[in-house]
């Protein structure tokens, strides 16, 4: 396995987390762009000379998707989500930004690529494979990669936090299933990278506290 880096890129709104894996010097892989400003994420790219292989969303709400279209404007690269996800990104009402003051409403035009539960993707040698894990929301994934060294959990797992469940779309019954397919999967030594706050490893975690 090559080396990679996971960088973090903290959006302004509920502090959702962007985060770009650097596969190798200039090829990176992008999970989930929410409201980072724009021309600052384009000049480091630039400046760094960044090629953008993909972007996969791990959910459909607004604070993990609103920047797509933006950043396709400026770039060429596929867009990948579970059907759900891609279906409500569309909707306003469904990826929420209708109700949330700080973005404007708006729903995602750009085409996406659907992937499905158990489904690998490979991003120059790193394979990351799909989870579908609806709770949180209809269209949830979560993302392992490196031998489930890391995964990405989107809003299903969070740090030290429980995934709201308060949504009409969310169904704690779906999130109970979704939960035990992940925990099942993860390793003690597992790095999980949540949609909020810093990431941290599995054999700290406390699993009874996500679903009590």
């Amino acid at each position: 396995m090559q080396d990679y880096k996971v960088i973090n890129f903290l959006n302004p709104y509920k502090s959702a987390n962007t985060f770009v894996i650097e596969l190798n010097e200039n090829d990176i892989l992008i999970i989930d762009f929410g409201n980072f400003p724009l021309k600052e994420f384009c000049d480091w790219t630039t400046k760094s000379k960044k090629n953008i292989l993909g972007l996969i969303l791990t959910h459909e709400h607004a604070d993990h998707c609103y920047g797509i279209d933006s950043l396709k404007s400026h770039y060429s690269f596929p867009v990948y989500c579970s059907e759900k996800c891609e279906t409500n990104m569309r909707n306003p009402k469904k990826n929420y930004s209708r109700y949330i003051e700080d973005f404007e409403t708006f729903g995602v035009k750009s085409d996406a690529i659907i992937v499905n539960d158990g489904q690998v993707l490979n991003f120059k040698e790193l394979d990351f494979t799909i989870m579908e894990t609806p709770g949180h929301s209809q269209g949830s994934i979560c993302l392992f990669a490196d031998n489930d060294k890391i995964v990405f959990t989107g809003d299903t797992i969070l740090n030290n936090i429980k995934s709201p469940l308060c949504f009409p779309h969310s169904n704690k019954a779906d999130y109970s299933i979704s939960f035990k397919k992940i925990i099942d999967k993860i390793k003690s030594n597992t790095i999980i990278f949540p949609g909020h706050g810093e990431s941290f490893k599995a054999d700290k975690t406390n699993w009874d506290f996500y679903i009590k």
